[in-house]
């Protein structure tokens, strides 16, 4: 039995990307990039902002029948900014937040993921969301990455990855 790719693992090659998009070179600025793993074990007030968060947000049938699927897998990187602008002033937030969600798209928008057969494709996020407080301001992007199944031949073009 020939076997299946893990298409989950498309997670480490969008953090690989981010990594060398927004933290290394003269235009550095992230502090952290994590996952959902990460997100579940630190408190708002204890993380590292300006941050990003990748986080798996469902399987997507664009169209399927007995034999073959489309499928699209939904990834969210949410870009996570802090400010001690008041609550009531948006700018300052939107303003950090806007550039860095350009720089996610630029690293993300085409970038072919293992175990897919094309590149990951923007689509529409969530609601941006802004904390009690005001301190923190969470705003997401959302990619779909696409893989191809058939009954008959499996994963079609897909590289097969632990």
């Amino acid at each position: 039995m020939t076997p299946q790719p893990h298409l989950l693992a498309a997670e480490a090659g969008i953090v690989q990307a981010l990594q060398r998009a927004t933290q290394q070179g003269a235009d550095a600025w992230c502090r952290k990039i994590g996952t959902r793993d990460y997100l579940a074990t630190v408190a708002e007030e204890m993380q590292d902002a300006p941050a990003l968060y990748v986080v798996f947000d469902g399987l997507v049938i664009f169209d399927a029948d007995e034999q073959r699927a489309n499928l699209g897998y939904r990834w969210l990187v949410v870009v996570a900014v802090k400010t001690a602008a008041q609550p009531r002033e948006a700018a300052p937030r939107n303003d950090e937040g806007g550039r860095y969600m350009a720089a996610v798209h630029v690293a993300l928008h085409g970038l072919l993921l293992p175990a897919h057969t094309h590149g990951l494709v923007p689509t529409t996020p969530p609601r941006p969301y802004y904390s009690p407080g005001g301190s923190f301001a969470y705003y997401p992007l959302a990619f779909i990455a696409r893989a191809h199944f058939s009954k008959r031949f499996g994963f079609a073009g897909a590289a097969i990855t632990d």
